[in-house]
């Protein structure tokens, strides 16, 4: 969820100014809240345009959070995963989203539940991670919570971004087919770059990709038979596509060179030796009377 990687960037920054860690954490989750809003706001605008052009219906839903995921998927319709066509891939990101943003919220108000209740934790020299001791009740929950989400949640985070990125790819695909690689490449490392790629895409008009490619197919090859016509401004002055020797090796019948149409089979040098065989029969004596062995 970017929610919580805003929440990071703003604890980052906030531990360079104080270094009261309850403050941190508080001005981190304001801070994180506050660009995530924005943010928010930036892209539910990119898809009630993107809505808008292709007249799709409650437009409305551009601003809800996480039906907002489902109707990014309406948008980009089915979508390519590892080579096989997705169905309702947003409702999949969607489902995703809610579970990685139910944890997210839960593991930064246990966080700051233990800070505010239990004071500073200690840290472990070792592997430096951070734990309370001498816990019990309540606190003991909120603090095993803690540790599982830890778990947790990347994995969440991990599939929600996922199906994020096919999403993506397949919106670029439509509104930027010539930079869709990159910019889904751009959104699998840089999650946040979601909402501005979005909000930069609202004004362009969707195309058919499969077509797209096509007319891109025909205009390389009319690119190649230009580059081959002027290399060869003469044409082929020898009547076919093999030159002066024809094509040798096509067929075995024509050793040398001369092709189906008008070419007549080279003499065979022991022809006078052969006799019609056309009437043979397999045990005619010397005679010409058939020699038939079960008579």
């Amino acid at each position: 969820m970017e929610i919580y990687t805003f929440y990071q960037i703003a604890m980052i920054t906030a531990s360079l100014f104080t270094k009261d860690e309850l403050k941190v954490l508080i001005i981190a989750a304001i801070a994180g809240m506050t660009l995530w809003i924005g943010m928010f706001v930036l892209q539910g605008f990119g898809l009630y345009a993107m809505a808008k052009k292709v007249g799709l219906k409650r437009r409305a839903l551009a601003f809800v959070p996480f039906a907002n995921i489902w109707y990014l998927g309406k948008l980009t319709g089915d979508c390519n995963f590892f080579g096989q066509r997705m169905k309702r891939a947003g409702m999949y990101a969607m489902i995703a989203q809610i579970i990685a943003a139910t944890l997210c919220v839960l593991t930064i108000a246990s966080n700051m539940y233990l800070w505010i209740t239990q004071g500073a934790p200690q840290m472990e020299m070792q592997y430096g991670n951070y734990y309370w001791t001498g816990l019990s009740g309540f606190a003991l929950v909120v603090a095993k919570f803690y540790d599982i989400s830890g778990y947790l949640l990347p994995i969440f985070q991990l599939f929600s971004e996922i199906f994020i990125v096919v999403l993506m790819m397949g919106l670029c695909k439509k509104y930027a087919p010539r930079n869709y690689m990159a910019l889904g490449i751009l959104t699998l490392f840089i999650p946040i770059s979601r909402f501005i790629i979005i909000f930069a895409l609202r004004k362009r008009q969707p195309i058919d990709y499969e077509a797209y490619m096509r007319a891109r197919h025909e205009a390389y090859m009319r690119r190649q038979q230009q580059y081959y016509n002027q290399q060869n401004p003469y044409g082929n002055p020898y009547g076919n596509s093999y030159g002066p020797y024809g094509n040798p090796y096509g067929n075995p019948n024509n050793s040398y060179g001369q092709n189906a149409s008008g070419a007549q089979k080279p003499e065979d040098p022991f022809g006078e030796f052969e006799t019609d065989k056309s009437n043979d029969e397999p045990f005619e004596d010397v005679n010409g009377k058939s020699d038939d062995l079960f008579s």
